[in-house]
């Protein structure tokens, strides 16, 4: 279920911004105001080439980071689930090492930030995502379980 977030970033690239994003705690990472932006790999994809997820908006974020930032975007993204809707979460220790995340008030169009974490040597290999679109949670699990 988790490889596809990291597949993901791989398949899309483009250019786009989001305004439901900014209401979000974690919206400062995608901005590059918490991690470099030149240390980040952004993806952005709107339009007819998510439609096949049931998707209108897709935009990604992945860096690497050391045990103190990770901490940081961990937290961050930790506030967003609990201010959600509805949020599925899984931790090692305290640090939280992945996340499903439907924020409050989304309304007709569905909005998700999905957070995974993996350590890596010193390092922790960070993927956010957020979503916009038709799917629902139960679409985006099927998805993730099939990559």
């Amino acid at each position: 279920m988790k490889r596809i977030i990291t597949s993901f970033i791989a398949l899309l690239l483009f250019a786009g911004a989001s305004f439901a994003q900014r209401g979000l705690n974690s919206y400062p990472v995608f901005e590059g105001k918490v991690v470099p932006a030149k240390q980040m790999v952004l993806t952005e994809v709107r339009g007819g080439g998510m439609a096949t997820y049931r998707l209108d908006y897709y935009r990604g974020i992945s860096f690497s980071a050391d045990d103190t930032l990770a901490s940081k975007v961990s937290a961050l993204v930790e506030r967003d689930a609990a201010a959600a809707e509805s949020c599925e979460t899984e931790k090692v220790g305290d640090m939280l090492t992945y996340a499903l995340i439907r924020p409050k008030g989304s309304g007709r169009i569905n909005h998700y930030l999905c957070y995974q974490a993996r350590q890596e040597g010193r390092l922790w290999k960070m993927t956010i995502l957020y979503l916009e679109g038709p799917a629902t949670v139960e679409d985006l699990r099927n998805m993730f379980e099939k990559q």
